[in-house]
């Protein structure tokens, strides 16, 4: 995701853009059925892993790129929140 926002702030070409925009929609698929698997077997750790999933999706459409930068290191925080989390 944030590779194809930095393309969309940066005013890279619209395939390019495009191209980054399917790779994060197959990403963003991807995410969806171990989400559902998580929440099943282990629902302790279903909000922190929404979290880290919500902070991904939160780069989405960020109006520049110092606030794109911010919600990058806010979603691997996140992320690492749920591995501290399962462990």
């Amino acid at each position: 995701m944030w590779v194809r926002e930095d393309l969309r702030l940066s005013g890279a070409s619209d395939a390019d853009y495009q191209a980054a925009r399917t790779a994060s929609h197959n990403t963003r698929s991807a995410l969806t059925a171990p989400l559902t698997t998580l929440a099943i077997l282990a629902p302790d750790l279903a909000g922190v892993a929404q979290g880290a999933a919500g902070a991904t999706y939160a780069l989405r459409n960020t109006e520049n790129r110092e606030l794109l930068d911010c919600y990058r290191e806010a979603a691997i925080e996140a992320a690492d929140d749920l591995v501290r989390a399962a462990a």
